[in-house]
């Protein structure tokens, strides 16, 4: 069986094409629970609005950018979610709403590019 190993494709134009490294959609409230991912082992729920993913294979580089989501469905607003310590192996983040307090959201999703 041979493997497939893609760190980049290319488009037409030539620009990059770069697949996700790590991506989760998980609900931030009560018993933090995954609902999909892709190489993301589990999450620690550090208290309010503070969450730790676990990556199940670590990233080459620490210097990843991360795109981020969360709200709580069907009630409008927005939340802002800010990285607090980036490793190869994890990524603790915080989610607060508009006035900066951290709160939990019944849906949080985040993806990881590098």
């Amino acid at each position: 069986m041979s493997t497939l190993k893609v760190d980049t494709l290319q488009t037409t134009g030539g620009a990059g094409l770069y697949p996700a490294k790590a991506w989760v959609n998980f609900d931030g409230t009560g018993t933090v629970a995954i609902r999909d991912d892709g190489n993301v082992s589990s999450i620690t729920d550090n208290g309010t609005g503070d969450y730790t993913l676990n990556f199940d294979n670590a990233l080459s580089s620490s210097n990843y950018a991360g795109f981020y989501l969360a709200g709580n469905l069907g009630s409008g607003g927005y939340s802002l979610i800010s990285p607090v310590a980036v490793s190869t192996t994890s990524l603790e983040i915080e989610v607060a709403n508009k006035n900066g307090t951290l709160v939990d959201r019944d849906t949080v999703t985040l993806g990881v590019v590098l």
